[in-house]
């Protein structure tokens, strides 16, 4: 044969086992559709394609119409398995994938009976939304919570009284009432919360004078650093947070608390302290306000200098709030004064003022002192007269 025959011959034999012999690169398909076997509709879900040792070969989730297609590197023995939601595991006996052979297969679906689940009954209240960080963290393990209804069983007296409760922190006694310090370092005072805005430390803070135990909603106390939440890590020494209830339906109104005050007072002038009085104050916590009656006695000869010796009766209807903070000593308002006046001669008098008022009230303890300056006729410039008053304050309610 000649070399050039035996080019040829070659060359058709290359032809023929590119062409005739098995094609291993295109590899070995299997493919289908899976199908619910009660209702013959697509099912979704994912199809698995393993060997027979259990090894994973591929995976794909079916489409729209349940189709499906996956890939073996190489010829064997494999199955197929299928899983899909509401549908049980379903896995194909043992087939066989020739060298590249593209095989057919359709799967079926098989139904999950349906199951009667007993009857859940979810029980619950809502909360308001500003308290939702607080029951968060009280489910989260962190620090120690009461809440309403604790409260409500115990039923303490004075809000230190729910302090006691806390195993955080402990109260020392002071001349003024209670000081608020940490359990485990009673030289360390915890910072101090109410409705999230922070009101100094609990050597400074009067629980009992801001607050009443009806006003409580909850409270939450960090004996250390590392429990307490970021928007509360003011102080190493822990934290004290309160949160106060709303009014609403059904609760009486928003009164906090209801205080008596006695006191003795006067004008002053360039003399001293003329027509000097005394009496009594009634202070009547509505929300963030006091309303304060009063009534005062003018004493004849309780006065300094030659002014004219008077006696009478004085009544005042006074509003006022603590602009720089209810945990703070200083408060401010405005009202009215009536006062009906008899000079020796039982000339009767009757006087009425607006004024404005300024004063100091410590917010410590149970009897807490005081001392208010009234501006009389506050715009009338030279008419304007002051008085003040000195006194004590005692909780009620």
């Amino acid at each position: 044969m000649s070399r050039r025959a035996r080019a040829a011959v070659l060359a058709v034999t290359g032809v023929l086992l590119l062409t005739g012999g098995p094609s291993h690169a295109l590899g070995q398909v299997v493919r289908g559709q899976v199908k619910d076997r009660d209702t013959g509709k697509p099912a979704l879900g994912v199809v698995t394609l393993i060997d027979t040792a259990g090894g994973l070969i591929g995976r794909m989730p079916t489409g729209p119409q349940g189709q499906y297609a996956l890939t073996a590197p190489r010829a064997g023995a494999y199955l197929l398995q299928f899983v899909g939601p509401g549908y049980g595991p379903y896995v194909t006996r043992e087939f066989t994938l020739a060298a590249g052979e593209s095989r057919i297969m359709g799967l079926e679906a098989v139904p999950l009976p349906a199951i009667a689940l007993d009857t859940v009954i979810v029980e619950g209240r809502p909360v308001p939304s500003r308290l939702a960080g607080f029951y968060q963290r009280k489910s989260g393990g962190f620090g120690e919570f009461l809440t309403r209804e604790e409260l409500e069983r115990w039923n303490p007296s004075q809000p230190t009284d729910v302090l006691r409760r806390m195993a955080g922190v402990n109260l020392v006694p002071t001349d003024l009432g209670y000081r608020v310090v940490s359990r485990r370092d009673p030289r360390c005072a915890p910072a101090v919360f109410l409705d999230g805005i922070y009101m100094g430390t609990g050597a400074e803070f009067d629980f009992d004078a801001v607050l009443t135990t009806e006003q409580i909603e909850g409270v939450e106390t960090y004996s250390g650093a590392g429990q307490i939440p970021a928007e509360f890590n003011r102080s190493d020494c822990g934290a004290v947070v309160v949160w106060t209830r709303v009014a609403g339906p059904g609760q009486g109104g928003s009164l906090s608390h209801f205080d008596l005050a006695a006191e003795a007072g006067g004008w002053m002038s360039s003399e001293g302290l003329q027509q000097g009085r005394v009496g009594a104050r009634g202070l009547i916590g509505v929300g963030a306000a006091e309303i304060s009656p009063a009534v005062h006695v003018l004493v004849p000869g309780f006065r300094i200098g030659g002014a004219e010796d008077r006696s009478g009766v004085e009544i005042q209807f006074t509003v006022r709030g603590r602009p720089l903070g209810r945990g703070t000593p200083w408060y401010a308002g405005l009202g009215v004064t009536f006062l009906e006046l008899e000079a020796p001669r039982s000339v009767a008098d009757e006087e009425q003022y607006f004024l404005l008022l300024a004063g100091a009230s410590l917010p410590r303890g149970a009897v807490r002192p005081m001392v208010e300056v009234q501006a009389l006729n506050p715009f009338g410039f030279s008419k304007t007269r002051f008085q003040v008053f000195v006194g004590a304050v005692v909780k009620v309610y």
